[in-house]
């Protein structure tokens, strides 16, 4: 039976080792066209501008574009905070046609879609990119109506930021320079001039949402209203995840005073992206006006919770960082305000809240408090469930503990919500093969030892392993680490 498990193992890896070859040369392909797309929109007037409390997205930026790609520093700017960002993005936009900004979703423990709305809104040839782990759609919603037109986790290696800046730029063509010459146009009170635009514009790529957006807003300023809502419908069954069309019908029959309209048009607006406070403050006022005063209750409860949220989530992104700043002088002092954070953001957490999670686990290890670094991780789990991160970073507490059959339960469950965990790092990998060697299963600590060592072949400790469970010897000690 142990032969023949053997047997099918050699051949599984066997199989992805091909994959893994295949995949490698794909991915040269990929990474070749997505640098070329993005050297070419940077030496044609392009530029890029980043704002990210990580260090390292910064480093990363830099040395891709400037060492990879052989392009000048002055293609990049870097802001510090929202003031600095503002008056990049100013400077910018006067001297290039549309720059990109690679915007963290929280700077300095402050939520940074408030200031990507007011970008936006100043700003429209602005191409923004917010990074975030976030997952749920309707926060992800209502990120893109703020203005970002992708969402994505910070990128950790050059493959992966050329990728993700290559999608931004590669939406900008012909259609998107006819479009800012009708926006032009309209600016200037040309509005017959600007319809001709938008008509060939249409005529090159039928029912365009930002096309049919673009001559709503002609016809609005025409004070054709009837066409306006007509183009803006059509705009809006274009596309299910724009918010824009909706938003403007919205506006639009404020400006008629027209309520029912209206409302009808932001309650949509809140099915699709249910975390505006000020839209729920405006349903409820519509409804006090109609004299509906259940419905405008419920309305303002819905604000008041959504507001209350967005409080503790502040509270909790300024406890995070008080506890970052006292961690390596007082442990105890930075487990309390990790804790006070996590407990304020409890039942809201997401994957950006995993690094703070992380360094409290972290903690509580090092004091030897593993029972209650897992605790932590099973309170994280309620939220995220599907976290395979998590699943990982209580295995290595039950670690700790030496309790190894927990260990293994959770390493399992871990590879299977993630199969990629063990080529995140060598150590990772390393690590769940420890747990599978201490109860014997060879079957699945040799594979995820090999893996360690195909990314670090230098590892002493894998290789030691390895040497050990071949030759039927068996155990190791776990390396201290997080995924």
């Amino acid at each position: 039976m142990q032969d023949k498990a053997k047997a099918g193992l050699a051949q599984r890896m066997a199989l992805r080792q091909v994959e893994r070859s295949m995949g490698k040369e794909q991915g040269e392909q990929a990474m070749q066209q997505h640098g070329e797309a993005v050297k070419g929109y940077l030496s044609d007037n392009g530029h890029i501008i980043c704002i990210c409390e990580d260090v390292r997205v910064h480093n990363l930026l830099r040395s891709t574009v400037c060492q990879s790609l052989g392009l000048p520093q002055t293609v990049l700017s870097l802001a510090q905070d929202a003031d600095n960002l503002v008056r990049l993005v100013r400077n910018k936009c006067v001297d290039n046609a549309a720059p990109l900004l690679l915007c963290d979703l929280n700077v300095n423990g402050h939520d940074m879609s408030y200031v990507v709305r007011l970008l936006k809104n100043g700003f429209p040839e602005l191409r923004i990119a917010l990074m975030s782990a976030e997952t749920n759609e309707g926060r992800i919603a209502m990120l893109q109506e703020a203005g970002a037109g992708q969402c994505f986790p910070r990128p950790t290696e050059s493959q992966e930021l050329l990728e993700r800046i290559a999608s931004c730029i590669y939406t900008y063509g012909k259609i998107d320079r006819m479009l800012d010459w009708a926006r032009t146009l309209l600016d200037q009170g040309e509005h017959l001039s600007a319809l001709q635009v938008c008509k060939k514009a249409l005529d090159a790529k039928g029912n365009s949402t930002a096309v049919l957006l673009t001559i709503g807003d002609v016809f609005r300023a025409m004070g054709q209203m009837e066409k306006a809502c007509e183009a803006y419908e059509n705009a809006s069954r274009g596309s299910s995840t724009n918010l824009d069309p909706l938003r403007r019908l919205a506006d639009i029959y404020r400006e008629l005073n027209n309520p029912r309209k209206r409302l009808a048009y932001l309650e949509r607006l809140d099915q699709l992206a249910p975390f505006s406070v000020e839209r729920k403050l405006a349903i409820g006022g519509i409804y006090v006006a109609l004299n509906n005063m259940e419905q405008a209750r419920k309305s303002f409860n819905q604000g008041i919770e959504l507001a209350g949220r967005e409080a503790m989530a502040q509270v909790g992104e300024v406890a995070f960082r008080v506890a970052d700043a006292v961690a390596e002088n007082d442990a105890e002092m930075a487990i309390a305000y990790w804790r006070k954070g996590l407990d304020a953001k409890r039942g809201m957490l997401n994957p950006d809240d995993m690094q703070a999670l992380n360094r409290l686990g972290m903690s509580l290890r090092r004091e030897g408090r593993w029972q209650e670094a897992c605790e932590e991780y099973r309170k994280a789990l309620q939220t995220m469930p599907d976290n395979g991160t998590l699943y990982y970073n209580m295995a290595m507490a039950f670690m700790d503990g030496k309790d190894f059959e927990s260990a293994r339960t959770a390493v399992l469950k871990a590879l299977s919500l993630c199969p990629s965990l063990p080529r995140k790092s060598a150590g990772a990998a390393y690590n769940m093969a420890v747990v599978f060697a201490e109860l014997k299963d060879n079957v699945h600590a040799l594979p995820l030892l090999r893996v360690a060592l195909e990314q670090d072949p230098a590892n002493t400790q894998a290789q030691a392993l390895l040497d050990k469970i071949q030759a039927q010897d068996g155990g190791a000690a776990p390396a201290e680490g997080d995924a």
